[in-house]
This record gives C-alpha cells, structure tokens and sequence, in this order.
C-alpha cells in the first residue's frame, strides 16, 4: 500500500495552541466560527497562522453549538481569516434543512467566495441512510461544492462512519475531511484507507491525555464539556506534555503518515 499522508488538525485549548503549533508542523488546522469570534487570542493565531501560510478550513459550529452558527458570522470570519475551505451551514440529522441552508448559502455566496479563493464544504445530514445518501448525491454532484465533511454522528445509522464511507466509495467525486471521532481512535486507520479520505480532526488525542490516558485506553475518556476545555488555563496541561505529544504522535500515525 503507497504511503499515505492524511492530514489532522488538532483541537486544542486557546492557551494550548502555540506550544502545540512548535512541534506539530501538520500546518493543518480546523477553525470554529464561534470561538474565532468569541477569543481575540484564538482569532490572533490563526489569522498568524494564515499569514504564514498554513491551511485552514473554517467550522460553522454545528457539532459544538448543535446548530451552525449565523451565517453572517461565518462569512464575517471567512473575509478576515481568508480559510482554504469553509463549511456550509447544516443541521444535524436533518436532511432537509441542510440541503436548504446550504443551496441559501451557495446561491447567495458562492461568487463572492469563489472570487476569494475560498472553497466550500458540505456536509451531508439525515435521519435515515436513505435521507443521508440522498443528501450526499446532491453535494457530491454540485459543482459549487468542492470537499465533503463526514460526520461522526453516523456511528449507529451506519454502525460506525466506516459504514457510511463504505456506502459512498464507488460514487463520490471529491475528496473528503473526517468531521470528529466519536470513540476509538483505532477507526480512523480503517477510515484513512479510502483515497478519498483526505484530513480529519479532532480533539480526543489531547482530551484523552487531560484524564491521564493513552490513546489505547479510549474505552476510560468520559465527554468533556467544550467552553470549559477551550478556555482550559496553562497550568490545567503543563504537567502532560508529554503525553499530550505521544498521543498526538500516534492518532497521527494511526490515520496515515508520521510527522517525524
């Protein structure tokens, strides 16, 4: 098998990001909206990290806030962040309000973002594999659209992403981010096997590392709640650098490539 070299944007807490970024040289970073807005340290750095030319994709939110955010706020962010890619607004579950969020949402910006050199990604979203696959077909053949996210909330609709990455792979024409991890890291070195399975992201290799766990013992991690990790200070993880950085290491190696 070629050697893969999938990306993974790390989700780390604002007072994290800095000592993450010297020895994490991925250059591949997933923004959320919310906190762009909400954090000027956060917003500082990745706007940096755009000026020194790193790729960004820009979160509407969804996953966090269990709707996206504002799509003004959104676009706001994309003309001062300048991302690679941003992510249309959808709507967990549902199939209808995604596929009409996100036509509002071309119609009324495409131009405008393309203009930029902003790419759009959308997500596919339903309460049934036939509404999920019926929404993928539209995204997979607009031609506004230019990536995929798959999101982590398929685990039992499919029995796990796998399933759903498995139900697309003969028909899907562009190339795809991993929205999320929902339990074992293990999957992602199953999922990272498609070739159109580009990026993923997620936060689990540094929260499992916060509870004192190594990636293999995933089975132990209980939820953290996101304000509180986002705003986690300095001396909540200082002591954990070391694992934080072994974790990382081996979720990189697990989806595909090394970064030693």
């Amino acid at each position: 098998m070629h050697q893969r070299n999938n990306k993974v944007a790390v989700i780390a807490p604002t007072s994290m990001l800095h000592w993450v970024n010297e020895w994490y040289r991925e250059r591949f970073h997933l923004v959320l909206t919310q906190y762009y807005w909400a954090d000027a340290k956060y917003r500082e750095f990745y706007n940096k990290r755009r000026e020194e030319g790193d790729f960004l994709i820009l979160d509407n939110g969804a996953a966090e806030l269990k709707h996206s955010a504002d799509s003004s706020k959104v676009i706001d962010a994309c003309l001062q962040l300048r991302p690679h890619v941003v992510i249309a607004p959808d709507v967990i579950h549902d199939c209808e309000q995604t596929y009409q969020l996100t036509a509002e949402f071309l119609d009324r910006w495409f131009k405008e973002l393309y203009e930029a050199g902003i790419e759009i990604m959308a997500v596919p979203q339903g309460s049934s594999k036939i509404e999920w696959l019926n929404c993928f077909v539209w995204f997979n053949k607009e031609p506004r659209i230019s990536w995929l996210g798959i999101s982590m909330f398929y685990h039992e609709m499919f029995e796990g992403r796998l399933g759903a990455l498995e139900y697309i792979r003969s028909e899907v024409t562009k190339p795809c981010h991993l929205l999320g991890l929902w339990n074992s890291p293990y999957t992602l070195r199953l999922e990272g096997r498609y070739d159109f399975v580009k990026s993923a992201d997620t936060a689990k290799a540094v929260e499992f590392a916060l509870e004192g766990l190594s990636m293999r013992q995933w089975q132990q991690h209980k939820h953290i709640d996101d304000d509180w990790y986002f705003e986690l200070p300095k001396i909540e993880w200082e002591g954990k650098k070391d694992l934080i950085m072994r974790n990382v290491i081996q979720l990189k190696d697990i989806f595909g490539g090394s970064i030693r």
